[in-house]
This record gives C-alpha cells, sequence and structure tokens, in this order.
C-alpha cells in the first residue's frame, strides 16, 4: 500500500487526539492545592490583617530563623520572648500543602525543629503571637537543604 495525502491526514488527526488525551489526563492528576481553602474569607478579612502586619513591623529585625546542620533554630531577642504566653510557628510549602507544619512553642529566646520534619526546598514561616489582646505576626522565609 502507498501512503498518500489521506494516510498523512488520518496519521495527524489520531496522534493529536491522542496527545489530547495525554495532556488531560496529566492534567487532572495534578494537584490543585496551591490556594486555600478560605481564600475568600481570607481576602474579606485583608484590612485586617493590613493591622496586623503593620503592629507587627516593628518586630520584623527581632526573629531569626536559619538552619544549623540538623535543625531549624528560631531565635527571639529577649525582649520579645518576655511579652507573650505562646507562639505559634507555621512552616507554609506553596508547592506542596502535604508538607506544612503547625508548631505551638512557650515564649523563649531560642527553640529548634529537627530539618527532618521538613522536606528538602523553600519555606514561608509564619510566626505569630498574642501580646496585650493584640495579634502579631512575622514572615520568613527559609529554604532547608
Amino acid at each position: 500500500m502507498k501512503f498518500n495525502w489521506g494516510h498523512g491526514i488520518l496519521a495527524f488527526m489520531t496522534l493529536f487526539v491522542l496527545l489530547s488525551v495525554a495532556f488531560i489526563i496529566f492534567s487532572l492528576n495534578q494537584s490543585e492545592d496551591l490556594v486555600s481553602k478560605d481564600y475568600y474569607d481570607q481576602g474579606a478579612d485583608y484590612s485586617k490583617q493590613m493591622e496586623v502586619n503593620n503592629r507587627s513591623f516593628i518586630y520584623k529585625d527581632s526573629i531569626s530563623v536559619i538552619q544549623v546542620n540538623s535543625t531549624v533554630d528560631v531565635n527571639l531577642c529577649q525582649s520579645l520572648a518576655s511579652s507573650g504566653d505562646s507562639l505559634f510557628v507555621f512552616f507554609y510549602r506553596p508547592s506542596d500543602k502535604k508538607s506544612d507544619l503547625k508548631i505551638k512553642f512557650p515564649m523563649t529566646e531560642h527553640f529548634s525543629i529537627p530539618a527532618s520534619q521538613l522536606k528538602t526546598g523553600r519555606y514561608l514561616v509564619k510566626i505569630s503571637w498574642h501580646h496585650l489582646d493584640s495579634l502579631y505576626n512575622i514572615e520568613k522565609e527559609i529554604a532547608i537543604k
């Protein structure tokens, strides 16, 4: 049988349909957890979040998050460590919701988290605490190696 233009069109259409089906199956298997579940509620409360961020700005340099060998160390300045009851630390990994980690700590100047609890990659560390009935929130970025 000789290959003519009709066979070429048929081969092209078959290949196009197969690639389209493969792409659809691939895209349906991808996770879509890059947006939080309460996305619209967070948008409605954005002005409150801006107030918290403005109030917390003075503490931006009072907190450091660094990785030292096999631990992730969170250091607070002494005045901040004595100003509250407890500290909530949220390790948010934008690319994988399953790798997020929430931990509650007492307000001390230094505490460590084993790096083995976190996957290798970029994390946004959200640190929040209450002091005199006001919420404070600081965000730091860290790359776990």
